[in-house]
């Protein structure tokens, strides 16, 4: 007995289809789900934030309190790496004024480096590419 299109039966097709809508939300779920990832580094009286993956509601503020944390330990010059983050929600823009807001009443400066693809249209749309210093390079951000 002779297949639908491509020679496939019916039920075939309904497997192969289920089979890949089935991926497509496997891949959008581990999308949403990926944590962000943040590494600490001092480099001479500096703090250095590497930042990856995607800053939502759910992991913005594991960021803002190892800032905020720096900050108590009289850290006042931070500098954040963004090259590698994929994403920033609303409160991941929250928490950057308000680590900015809180190493700034302490004198401090808070440096943003690498800021790229859609991270970087988030904050020139928001207009708050304006309100951080910004670097090309950790390199730079560190001078």
């Amino acid at each position: 007995m002779q297949g639908g299109r491509y020679g496939l039966m019916n039920n075939e097709k309904s497997s192969m289809a289920g089979d890949a809508l089935e991926f497509i939300e496997l891949q959008q779920r581990d999308a949403r789900m990926s944590p962000v990832n943040i590494e600490r580094t001092q480099v001479s009286d500096r703090v250095v934030f590497f930042v990856s993956g995607r800053m939502d509601a759910e992991n913005a503020p594991q960021f803002e309190q190892q800032c905020k944390a720096s900050i108590a330990e009289g850290k006042t010059s931070l500098v954040v790496d963004l090259g590698e983050l994929t994403y920033v929600s609303s409160m991941g823009l929250r928490s950057f004024i308000s680590v900015a807001k809180a190493v700034q009443e302490k004198g401090g400066a808070l440096r943003i480096c690498r800021l790229s693809g859609l991270v970087k249209q988030v904050f020139e749309i928001t207009g708050l590419l304006g309100s951080f210093t910004v670097y090309e390079s950790v390199e730079a951000a560190l001078i």
